[in-house]
């Protein structure tokens, strides 16, 4: 974007470098809404030297757009940025993806909660910086996947990446999805190494293509149905917690009363484990540890 005029008519993204992932994503996004976002890693040019070319983007913009998280209010750039706008009068939209102290120089302006809805948040920053008055959405119809044994499942797999925050995630997922395969496309948003996003998702696809068993009379106590003993339970239990968190026990007592043998559930519960080294490293560590 080396036109001084369409420079002029830009806002400038403003953000913390470790934030890099959700802030490219979102002026992605604004641009595809027709706002004019001005980005360091897109716009400078190779021939250009970096903080000249911030300055004098900061300089020609239109406004600015500050992505707010605890990096970001601790970093010098970005509070030199906010500055220089400000002082020069410039509009300023904060957009804050996680819970931080405010800047000073910005605690009362309207700022834009990205926090709890991605989506509604786009809807809203786009809104204001394309001068329409903000309205509400349209209220769709209400989805909720329901799906328990899915939730545990997707729980115990997106901990082994993300850890203890991922029942949260579910949890929240969950309440936006109305199939086992949006409810993982929904997840792979948290997951910011693509290797692991992409098998991660797909597991949702082969998980709606299995079919499900037609129900019958209430089944008895998964306790009575397990033909592993409970000292090995507990062993691949608390074997298994390094990789996903407090939800192993629970995941173990689940595979346990569908597992036919003791192999059969050590190799349930290594398919729970997305990670190809870790789940590796799990069946080694139960091959050295035998039960006697």
């Amino acid at each position: 974007m080396s036109d001084p005029g369409a420079l002029s008519q830009s806002y400038f993204l403003s953000y913390s470098r470790a934030d890099e992932t959700v802030a490219m994503r979102f002026a992605t996004d604004l641009r595809e809404r027709g706002i004019p976002m001005w980005v360091d890693q897109l716009d400078i040019r190779p021939s250009e030297h970096w903080d000249r070319a911030i300055e004098r983007a900061v300089h020609e913009c239109r406004g600015l757009v500050v992505i707010l998280s605890p990096r970001s209010v601790e970093s010098d750039n970005v509070a030199d940025e906010i500055s220089f706008a400000i002082d020069h009068k410039k509009s300023v939209l904060p957009v804050m993806i996680e819970r931080c102290r405010l800047p000073l120089r910005i605690t009362r302006m309207q700022v834009i909660d990205a926090i709890g809805n991605y989506e509604r948040a786009l809807e809203q920053c786009a809104q204001v910086l394309s001068g329409q008055a903000p309205r509400s959405a349209p209220v769709a119809p209400e989805k909720r996947f329901e799906d328990a044994d899915e939730i545990t499942t997707a729980k115990a797999r997106l901990t082994g990446i993300l850890g203890p925050i991922a029942a949260i995630l579910v949890d929240k997922a969950a309440a936006r999805a109305g199939s086992v395969s949006e409810l993982y496309a929904l997840l792979g948003e948290h997951i910011s190494n693509a290797n692991d996003r992409e098998r991660f998702v797909a597991l949702g696809g082969k998980a709606a293509e299995s079919p499900k068993p037609a129900l019958a009379s209430a089944p008895p106590p998964k306790a009575q149905q397990s033909s592993v003993p409970q000292a090995e339970t507990d062993r691949l239990g608390a074997m298994l917690t390094p990789y996903l968190g407090p939800i192993a026990a629970a995941v173990v007592r689940r595979e346990s009363a569908e597992a036919v043998s003791a192999d059969d559930l050590q190799q349930r519960l290594a398919n729970l484990i997305p990670n190809e080294r870790e789940r590796a490293e799990f069946l080694r560590q139960i091959q050295a540890i035998s039960p006697v």
